[in-house]
């Protein structure tokens, strides 16, 4: 370790130490960590660092620093470049001199510190209030039967969350912590190194040789390959926000971790954790990204995602019927679509339906998201492919709607169409 690390890991505050009780920690598959022993799969090389990380805090709140020591050794072993186990080392080289829990304030705008302390944190809230794994994230209504996994992400929690489409119903596989832009969330414009808020597909994966091709040396920031996801979408670009090359990747080499808030606007996991989401990961993978994530019971989620359902068949069966004032009665005073206004849609909607004797309008492969914004208000999109039949026209395509709250009914505010 070097001696600037080992200066901050000696200026650590006593207030990761002295927060509740370690009793109040859960530990994944119920491991819970004894008082006066440390299970052997602690120390094994199998361990997840977090875990490893969790335990070592957890000993030395409970006083045990020979344990502690044994877990930030395994640690350090497995991960050399772990620059928070290096700092648990450096305390637990002080403590053999003084009580840790008179160590002293970090010296003021310490920002390699502050990243350790914030990243501890981070790690350590997920163990001491667990996501409800068999609860839902409200984000995730409906998911089509290609879409095999969805990823949700809690920015303000620094932590990623992986589901499975058990026949249509989201089910926890994993979740890893991970890092944001420098300045947070809600990107709004190029280089303003917020990561955005909304709902994206990955668009493919660039390998490491990909990367070293194309960046050459600035490869190195995304460590074992980056998944680039389609920000800016179409909300994003009728909403003005601009900016591009927003990617799930990796670390540089040279450091297990990023400090929860360290990337341009990127979702940065560690090497191994980007590794394992990525054999999860294909085209069309989607990824929310929210504020925070409201869990919802499954039954309170079957209902939010029926009521979604029913908006949808709304909409379609009025545009059916060919009753223009009902199926019109479904846009918002702000609808837009291309340059269209709701003025100009009114017109041409009433024009064609006027043609027509009779249509036919089948919606398949739909998938439906509660679409997150910074202010919780949320929208509701939809994606399905559309097949239309009428009495002078038959066309087939991809399709896309968000609607909003409006006069307390869901409105559209935006529709368009996908490739």
């Amino acid at each position: 370790m070097s001696r600037s690390w080992l200066k901050i890991a000696a200026c650590l505050t006593a207030g990761l130490y002295l927060a509740p009780a370690a009793s109040s920690i859960q530990w994944p598959q119920g491991t819970a960590l004894s008082p006066s022993s440390l299970p052997d799969t602690l120390l094994s090389a199998q361990a997840h660092p977090e875990e490893m990380v969790v335990a070592a805090v957890t000993a030395i709140r409970q006083d045990r620093l020979a344990d502690a020591d044994r877990l930030v050794d395994a640690l350090l072993n497995a991960r050399p470049n772990y620059r928070l186990a290096h700092l648990l080392k450096g305390d637990l080289l002080l403590a053999r001199a003084q009580p840790l829990a008179g160590i002293g304030s970090a010296p003021p705008g310490d920002e390699k510190l502050d990243d350790l302390r914030q990243e501890a944190n981070a790690r350590i809230r997920r163990y001491s209030a667990p996501p409800p794994t068999d609860a839902i994230p409200a984000n995730l209504l409906q998911l089509n039967s290609e879409q095999r996994h969805a990823v949700v992400i809690d920015a303000s929690q620094s932590r990623l969350y992986l589901y499975r489409n058990d026949n249509g119903v989201p089910r926890y596989v994993l979740d890893f912590y991970m890092t944001i832009g420098k300045l947070g969330f809600d990107k709004n414009r190029e280089g303003d190194q917020r990561t955005p808020l909304g709902v994206y597909f990955v668009t493919g994966h660039m390998p490491r040789e990909q990367l070293d091709q194309t960046y050459g040396k600035r490869a190195e920031l995304y460590g074992v390959g980056a998944w680039p996801l389609s920000y800016p979408n179409d909300w994003d670009r009728q909403q003005g926000r601009t900016g591009s090359g927003i990617w799930l990747h990796g670390v540089p080499y040279d450091t297990y971790s990023r400090a929860p808030k360290a990337s341009n606007g990127c979702v940065a996991l560690s090497n191994p954790d980007m590794t394992a989401l990525g054999e999860y990961l294909v085209p069309d993978t989607p990824v929310v990204i929210t504020p925070s994530i409201e869990w919802l019971a499954q039954n309170d989620w079957q209902n939010r995602r029926t009521a979604a359902q029913a908006e949808l068949e709304a909409w379609r069966r009025d545009w059916e019927s060919l009753n223009t004032a009902n199926y019109l009665g479904h846009y918002a005073s702000d609808f837009r679509s291309g340059k269209m206004n709701l003025a100009s849609w009114k017109q041409q909607k009433a024009g064609v339906n006027a043609g027509k004797e009779w249509a036919k309008i089948r919606l398949d492969s739909l998938s439906l998201f509660s679409y997150p914004t910074r202010d919780g208000g949320g929208l509701l999109m939809a994606n399905f492919d559309q097949d239309y039949q009428s009495s002078n026209l038959n066309t087939r395509s991809k399709k896309r709607l968000y609607f909003k709250q409006e006069a307390q009914n869901w409105r559209i505010v935006f529709e368009g169409s996908l490739g």
